[in-house]
């Protein structure tokens, strides 16, 4: 896709509207590189010259929310590409009552605010840009790995924290997108029935509509990630300022279809990062995304993975995957 049509092909996508080429976006993380801000940026801006997303999803190690709460960082998990955390934050109940807020634009989070404005400065205008994101209850099951077990044992404890939180997310929103960014993707791993609903309005939706909506101002392009089985995804399609959501798609329920019952917005996905185009050859993924974007009726889509591709997925593969989804006509 050109480079000036890339925001006004998001807008059309939003509005369910036609684009003169079909859309398309791939992500991933960048080992090693995103140890400093200029290390990610680099690789980021290198990723889009190569494979040209109709947006530049950016993807700090996920483990960045850990370190300036007292974490200590290890390798890389060999699929994913995502950052180990060694030793986490919190190690019993008693953890949380000295767990203190920190300043979203020092440390470790300002790091990742660093790349973000060292990315903009080369895509304003150019490529849509969406910061990594993770809700308050996500980054709260990054500091404590048993956090439903000591919420049922505390819970005013930890409803105080998760305030505290959410603040430091919503800063950290407010400053990637004053450092530069176009949109937020927002990710969650308990949208679903990990946790009982009125916990899941309280502890998820509540937390990250504040963050939406705080965003909803500066946002041109907010993407909802629903990591995991069986998302919630009329519940989660209600949240505010949301102009796309992504998740398992190929993977899990519902299906694109499904999901567009419930959403009007842009949907994100299509293609299995686990499945066939990984591996396939260019024959069978071109013939699996005509099938799918027949199916869908193309209005609407954003050719995308269900999460972030895995590090043996190979170049050679996703131009596979870019030379089929090139070939559409749209719809």
């Amino acid at each position: 896709m050109t480079t000036s049509n890339k925001y006004t092909a998001l807008e059309a996508v939003m509005k369910q509207q036609l684009t003169m080429e079909v859309p398309y976006a791939v992500w991933k993380h960048f080992v090693e590189a995103d140890r400093t801000a200029t290390g990610l940026a680099e690789a980021q801006l290198q990723f889009q010259k190569e494979f040209n997303s109709v947006f530049m999803k950016i993807s700090p190690h996920g483990s960045y929310c850990v370190v300036d709460f007292g974490g200590i960082l290890g390798g890389y998990r060999p699929i994913s590409g995502s950052r180990i955390c060694e030793r986490v934050p919190i190690l019993s109940l008693d953890d949380w009552e000295t767990l203190e807020p920190v300043d979203p634009n020092e440390g470790e989070f300002g790091e990742q605010i660093k790349a973000v404005k060292i990315i903009t400065r080369e895509t304003e205008g150019k490529v849509p840009t969406v910061m990594t994101v993770f809700s308050p209850f996500m980054v709260a099951s990054k500091l404590d790995p048993n956090l439903l077990e000591n919420l049922s044992q505390d819970r005013d404890l930890l409803t105080s924290q998760l305030k505290m939180l959410t603040k430091v997310m919503n800063d950290f929103s407010r400053s990637a997108l004053d450092a530069g960014a176009d949109g937020l993707f927002l990710a969650t791993q308990h949208f679903n029935e990990q946790l009982q609903l009125n916990d899941l309005q309280e502890f998820e939706y509540q937390p990250m509509e504040s963050i939406l909506s705080s965003s909803e101002r500066k946002s041109f392009f907010n993407i909802l990630h629903l990591h995991g089985e069986n998302p919630y995804f009329r519940m989660a399609s209600e949240l505010p300022a949301i102009h796309a959501i992504n998740w398992h798609d190929q993977q899990t329920s519902p299906a694109l279809m499904e999901g567009r019952q419930d959403f009007n917005g842009a949907l994100l996905g299509g293609l299995d990062e686990m499945g066939m185009i990984r591996e396939g050859s260019s024959t069978q993924i071109q013939e699996a995304i005509y099938q799918i974007y027949r199916e869908f009726d193309g209005r609407g889509l954003i050719f995308a993975p269900g999460c972030v591709l895995p590090q043996n997925f190979a170049d050679e593969q996703i131009n596979h995957v870019i030379t089929a989804i090139a070939s559409l006509q749209p719809i």
